[in-house]
């Protein structure tokens, strides 16, 4: 009887779902991330001061991510600054990608095989660790996806225009989130030339696009007082960007063609499964299996467009090689492994299969357990109550000075000041050198200087606090008297 149970429980592909999906929020939550220290705390700035309109001195193109910073603010506005309210939204569409994935696959193979995707998607680590991290790229994946996924629903079930509406609204969503969620034309136009046909019905596609570029406009109109504000812009910002950036060492040529699979293979938040992506795409593409093309016409034009194409339109950006940046092509590349491991070949079945699985697993919780990106902001958080009782002038880098306002809810306890660019003639003052966060902002821009007192402190600075045992990583509170 007990045997039979368990039968029955297997055969139930809603119970499994759902069992899939509390792994999934088990994982993300055992795994919690928070709030880090670079565009996720400026996502968090401007939702709190949104109604403020946008300042045209911020980072602009996080700051026009409209899709991000309204319901990060609603979010504030029901329940307060703090690190779950910051993250609630990205945490439901990473949940929703579980879920998303299973009908997705369920529509193009059958109930198995998105079972098996769900499972992937749930303990992927790159979608575990970010789904707990205020930035874009899970939303507008997820978004971006959702709208294929009715597109093809309503191909597949003969489904009438406003399907193909409502496709092009999910995508322009994922678009006010994330701007790369406009890359997912080129699935659109490969799928077109596949089918050798195009249907009245797909004009509703671009159409429900338009809508949201209407809203966009009309939100930036009264924001900024320019309703193109968006483009115009950012564009100029980017450029910017990426010169004080130097490029990210991206048009190093031509090495710099390289940089995106050679972050895939060293990369172990991804590497492990883009091993098993990649032999399945192998594999479908060598015996010509019909039944994977649209995840190959989804999955294959959007990787070599990140790794080769350009993030600005007016000249050659290259995007940064961040794994991150893959999630809009996370959902395809697990559908393709879910397709793989589900092949009939007794090999496949009773040894790859089980034998991947596993690997995938232990990779999966192997590495997230190993990401040092979580709770990044402990050590502020511990001096925090310290500086908030100092009455006079406190000095220190500017992320530091962002994250502690965040940490006290935007209420400006902390009175701070960024470095001045000489430093040794100061008395009476604090001053706050954060080690681990001035060796990172370094890192990544070279033409970056802090003062050089910060590196020699001067006699007359003398340590009060230190929070941290390791030198290069502590935060040290001097008193300049």
């Amino acid at each position: 009887m007990i045997k039979e149970y368990f039968k029955n429980i297997l055969r139930d592909y809603r119970l499994l779902l759902l069992l899939i999906i509390l792994l999934g929020l088990s994982l993300r939550l055992l795994f919690f991330s928070g709030m880090g220290v670079s565009d996720d705390l400026s996502y968090s700035r401007y939702a709190y001061g949104i109604g403020k309109g946008i300042d045209e001195k911020s980072t602009l193109t996080l700051a026009t991510r409209l899709g991000i910073i309204y319901p990060t603010a609603l979010a504030y506005s029901l329940f307060g600054v703090n690190d779950f309210t910051s993250v609630i939204f990205v945490l439901l569409t990473s949940i929703g990608n579980i879920i998303l994935i299973f009908y997705l696959g369920k529509l193009l193979f059958n109930e198995k095989i998105g079972l098996m995707g769900a499972l992937l998607m749930s303990i992927f680590p790159l979608e575990v660790v970010n789904a707990t991290k205020l930035l874009t790229d899970v939303p507008s994946a997820f978004f971006m996806a959702f709208g294929v996924y009715v597109f093809l629903y309503a191909e597949k079930k003969i489904k009438p225009f406003l399907y193909y509406l409502i496709s092009g609204i999910l995508i322009g969503i994922g678009y006010l989130i994330r701007e790369s969620a406009l890359l997912i034309v080129l699935f659109f136009v490969i799928y077109i030339i596949h089918k050798r046909h195009i249907k009245k019905e797909y004009f509703f596609v671009p159409i429900g696009l338009i809508l949201i570029f209407g809203i966009e406009f009309f939100l930036l109109y009264k924001l900024t007082g320019n309703p193109i504000y968006r483009f115009t812009t950012v564009q100029d910002f980017l450029l910017d960007a990426y010169i004080r950036l130097d490029y990210f060492g991206r048009l190093r040529f031509p090495q710099g063609l390289l940089h995106y699979p050679y972050v895939i293979l060293i990369n172990s938040i991804i590497s492990y499964f883009y091993i098993f992506i990649f032999i399945s795409i192998i594999y479908f593409v060598s015996i010509r299996k019909r039944d994977a093309y649209l995840l190959l016409f989804w999955f294959i034009p959007l990787l070599l467009y990140l790794s080769f194409g350009s993030a600005s339109i007016f000249r050659y950006l290259p995007f940064k090689a961040d794994p991150r940046y893959l999630s809009i092509i996370t959902l395809p590349g697990m559908l393709l492994i879910a397709l793989f491991l589900s092949e009939k070949g007794a090999v496949i079945k009773k040894i790859v299969m089980p034998a991947a699985l596993t690997v995938l697993i232990i990779a999966s919780i192997g590495t997230v357990h190993a990401n040092k990106e979580r709770n990044l902001l402990k050590d502020l958080r511990e001096v925090y109550p310290f500086l908030k009782n100092i009455e006079n002038t406190i000095y220190m880098d500017k992320r530091s000075m962002h994250a502690l306002n965040y940490i006290d809810s935007y209420e400006n306890s902390v009175k701070a000041k960024e470095y001045p660019k000489e430093m040794g003639s100061l008395n009476n003052v604090h001053i706050v050198v954060n080690r681990w966060m001035i060796r990172n902002l370094k890192e990544s821009n070279s033409k970056l200087e802090f003062p050089k007192e910060l590196d020699g402190p001067p006699k007359n600075w003398k340590v009060i606090k230190q929070i941290g045992l390791e030198k290069e990583n502590a935060i040290v509170v001097y008193n300049a008297q």
